[in-house]
């Protein structure tokens, strides 16, 4: 069979079927060319918008903390030595994910304990200082214990716009048992006069100079003003307790232990009353009156102005009964 050009033309079998005309293959055209003529005829269209990365927005936090000082350096950070700061900026970083600074109102020494020393740090923590508190306290202890924290106002600083303190020192009669002996000083065999000692602590009240009473410790503090008002010096009995409540405006280097060193001096029958007073007044640092250990004392309060906790247009944005004192 040929065609009508003469061409010899294939039979077709009877299974085989002649190609739709939709199968016929059609070289579709450059998508690239075809995206250039659309952008082509597009109206100009504004850049996309980056999102600005995420920056958390600090806020400022005071904490209370307790702690058994028993064996730790001080609250000051030491290189390899346990320290109250160390240990709380430890637990916070490992909570917040970020390196965190905190900052005292003031530093205990090695074997002081607390049960209100205050701090303040920078975070970013969008919720309850409850839930903060608790995150502090899963820890191991180790003697230390998170009490409270509060947000406060940007400006707010633990040191500065603190105005006063509060310490206590236990002593018992005798030997105290082994449980307590971590936390008051024994007298052992000693007996004192605690109506002699409640003399001399009126004769020391009033806002005098104290540098008699404080300690020489290489830190700088040396040129720290003397001048303090000693607002409250109380000696207390019960049973075989004895407490001696000391609160200033500030305290010198070992000046509260200064304080119930002479105390117990007077209660012993080794200096009078008077001459407690004689000895602040020649301003000079002997070892007339001594230093009482550390075990026995505590930080129990610290008071700040007026006024400096608060910032209402910060607070009000949190419904947080932990938000003001």
């Amino acid at each position: 069979m040929s065609s009508e050009d003469g061409k010899p033309v294939r039979p077709m079998s009877a299974n085989s079927r002649p190609a739709p005309a939709s199968a016929t293959r059609v070289r579709p055209r450059s998508y690239s060319r075809i995206f250039s003529i659309a952008a082509a005829s597009a109206p100009d269209m504004p850049p996309a918008k980056t999102k600005k990365p995420f920056t958390p927005k600090l806020e400022r936090f005071l904490a209370t903390v307790a702690y058994d000082g028993t064996d730790h350096i001080g609250w000051q950070v030491q290189t390899g030595r346990l320290s109250i700061q160390g240990e709380l900026e430890a637990r916070m970083s490992r909570i917040l994910k970020t390196p965190i600074v905190i900052h005292g109102s003031g530093r205990t020494d090695s074997g002081v304990h607390s049960v209100g020393q205050r701090f303040h740090f920078d975070a970013f923590w969008p919720h309850p200082c409850s839930y903060l508190v608790h995150a502090m306290n899963s820890c191991e202890q180790n003697g230390l214990l998170v009490t409270q924290i509060q947000r406060v106002a940007p400006t707010f600083h633990c040191r500065w716009h603190a105005n006063g303190k509060r310490y206590r020192y236990e002593i018992c009669d005798g030997y105290p048992p082994p449980w307590e002996a971590r936390f008051c000083l024994g007298l052992g065999m000693k007996t004192v006069d605690v109506k002699l000692m409640r003399q001399a602590a009126k004769l020391l009240l009033g806002k005098h100079d104290f540098y008699a009473f404080g300690a020489n410790h290489g830190q700088g503090m040396e040129k720290e003003n003397p001048v303090k008002e000693l607002r409250r010096l109380e000696v207390r009995r019960r049973g075989k307790r004895i407490t001696i409540i000391a609160e200033s405006s500030g305290f010198l280097y070992k000046m509260v232990r200064r304080l119930v060193g002479g105390l117990l001096r007077v209660g012993e029958g080794k200096m009078t009353p008077e001459r407690l007073l004689a000895y602040r007044k020649e301003r000079a640092i002997t070892s007339e009156v001594p230093t009482a250990p550390a075990r026995g004392l505590f930080m129990e309060k610290v008071f700040f102005k007026p006024g400096s906790f608060q910032n209402p247009r910060v607070l009000r944005s949190y419904k947080d009964s932990d938000s003001s004192e």
